[in-house]
């Protein structure tokens, strides 16, 4: 047999092979196999934590049951992860992916960024990464509409997190009067500034930090005046998002790419291209644990949250935040960047 001819055959004996995989019904795909769950930050940390939890208890409730295996891949804000699930992992709903949702951002400022995050495949969200202004009650002003009056000094952490660009972009967006101070270094620390007296309010902070902070709420030493989320907090129904403060539609598109990442929180996406049947398995999969006592009783025990978004809503969040024109995303740039 030439060459040639052998050459083809192997062609064709490999193809009928993806064809038979291909084709194989999902009930049965998963069995005996390993779905590599790829994590984009280190070990340690909400990400990691609630991957984990998953691997732990996803593999129970897909037909089959497969081994998941969790693998930190940490690197550039979670870039190197969400470039190596788009460009190199099969696409036959094999590996799964937790990555901090600011890549969404990243690709919004650098177009050059090998990956499409609408054209991932989302599968659900186990819990936001909700995140909020807080206000000392040594505040000169006590609310939004105060500090339009009154100067607000803002402990923050780094000129593009979010504790230092929502207060600039409220600055410049309805005229508010808070002066950031920058270089805490963390949550904490930022804290710890209100306390003494050092400033009276933070830009943003997490609900996981504020939860370890019972007093302030007990004691009334503090309150929140919005959250940096698409919706209502759930745990927060009175308190507004950062999009209600502003009447421009313009602007508020611009602060929603912003309060994008903290809707998407901790979610789980696949490579582009998995079988529909397959990516209906695990979406299945992933709404019953987090329905089961067991899972949510875990959860808890780890002091995980959750707060459940189905893959075709987190889907429709991630194609609007992405097809925001450019002129929007200019604004979002323009209001975020520090004062001269």
């Amino acid at each position: 047999m030439s060459a040639r001819a052998s050459s083809l055959l192997t062609g064709v004996a490999f193809a009928a092979i993806a064809s038979s995989v291909h084709a194989q019904p999902a009930s049965d795909f998963f069995r005996g196999r390993t779905i590599n769950l790829v994590i984009g930050t280190g070990e340690g940390g909400g990400y990691d934590f609630s991957a984990r939890l998953v691997a732990q208890f996803l593999p129970d409730f897909i037909p089959g049951k497969p081994t998941v295996v969790p693998r930190n891949m940490p690197g550039a804000g979670s870039i190197a992860a969400a470039e190596y699930v788009y460009n190199v992992a099969p696409r036959d709903g094999l590996t799964l992916a937790i990555v901090q949702p600011t890549f969404l951002l990243e690709k919004i400022n650098d177009r050059a960024r090998t990956y499409e995050p609408e054209k991932f495949t989302w599968i659900a969200r186990v819990d936001q990464s909700v995140v909020m202004g807080v206000t000392w009650h040594k505040s000169p002003a006590q609310s939004v509409a105060e500090a339009k009056q009154k100067q607000v000094v803002i402990a923050a952490n780094a000129a593009a997190g979010t504790s230092a660009t929502i207060p600039w972009a409220l600055n410049r967006m309805i005229g508010t009067k808070y002066k950031v101070v920058l270089g805490y270094s963390s949550s904490a620390a930022m804290g710890f500034a209100i306390e003494k007296g050092e400033a009276d309010a933070l830009g943003s902070t997490s609900w996981d930090y504020l939860e370890t902070k019972r007093d302030w709420w007990d004691e009334k030493k503090a309150t929140i005046p919005y959250v940096i989320t698409l919706q209502r907090f759930r745990k927060l129904p009175d308190v507004p998002t950062v999009l209600e403060l502003v009447d421009n539609e313009r602007d508020r598109n611009a602060l929603k790419l912003i309060a994008s990442t903290s809707t998407v929180g901790r979610a789980f996406m696949s490579t582009p291209g998995v079988p529909a049947d397959r990516v209906e398995v695990l979406r299945k999969a992933f709404d019953d644990m987090m329905k089961d006592p067991k899972f949510l009783a875990e959860a808890e025990r780890r002091k995980l949250g959750v707060d459940p978004m189905g893959g075709e809503e987190l889907a429709a969040i991630v194609a609007d935040v992405m097809r925001q024109p450019p002129d929007v995303v200019a604004r979002m740039i323009e209001v975020t960047k520090p004062p001269l």
